[in-house]
């Protein structure tokens, strides 16, 4: 008898537990504003007695926790990555050093249209120029780095919720209880067209080279059914 109750409190209290809440935030995917709703959340805090937010490292995997996910589409994911460097990195130069490459490489190609057209040459993926896609923050950290090996392990009834980029504001008032009011590290309003533009050979090539996140979608669609329409979405 007391070794059950002690296990019961032990389910109740220990982080990890049932009691768990591991969000995941993949960068440039509205996690910033969806850490804020979190925060301000009174349906999660009367759930879950611990919530933890991991980001730019790979989630660990706990075989009793929740897990809250926010994706995006793989495609829109990457070019809004490469835009908030190039701000930050080359036009503010706030960070122009933080992450070795980076700088030479974004201001080598300028936009995500010319780093994705040559990432491919007659067919032959440019091993040089996938090293440097790579070297950009967010896009190195893509959403298969977050997902592909914890969802090898997880369980469907593990997933509290997936909410989507594309209708953030919708998904967290319906999951969260939470009216969202803010926009946290949202690209500039307005960005210019050029940085936005993408031909089709860039957008073959990068649903090609970002093929691991597509299929990482599908396998958390197969535990957690995302619903047809948002997930054409995502796999567009």
């Amino acid at each position: 008898m007391v070794v059950k109750r002690v296990l019961e409190l032990c389910e109740k209290y220990l982080p990890g537990s049932s009691h768990t809440l591991i969000y995941i935030h993949i960068g440039k995917c509205g996690g910033a504003s969806l850490n804020s709703a979190i925060s301000a959340s009174q349906r999660l805090a009367d759930e879950f007695r611990y919530i933890t937010r991991v980001h730019i490292e790979k989630p660990e995997f706990r075989p009793s926790a929740r897990y809250l996910i926010v994706l995006r589409n793989p495609i829109s994911r990457a070019l809004s990555a490469f835009n908030w460097r190039y701000r930050l990195v080359v036009e503010e130069s706030s960070q122009d050093s933080r992450f070795s490459g980076e700088f030479d490489v974004l201001r080598k190609y300028g936009t995500m249209n010319s780093l994705a057209e040559n990432l491919y040459v007659r067919g032959e993926l440019d091993e040089g120029v996938a090293d440097e896609f790579r070297t950009i923050h967010h896009l190195k950290e893509d959403i298969s780095f977050y997902l592909s090996d914890l969802l090898e392990e997880l369980a469907s009834k593990q997933i509290f919720g997936v909410l989507m980029q594309e209708n953030l504001d919708s998904d967290i008032e319906a999951l969260l209880g939470v009216v969202n009011e803010t926009r946290i590290h949202s690209n500039r309003p307005g960005e210019d067209s050029e940085k936005l533009y993408l031909s089709e050979i860039a957008r073959s090539n990068l649903k090609t080279f970002l093929n691991a996140d597509y299929e990482a979608i599908m396998s958390l669609d197969a535990l957690h059914p995302i619903g047809a329409e948002r997930l054409a979405e995502l796999l567009a």
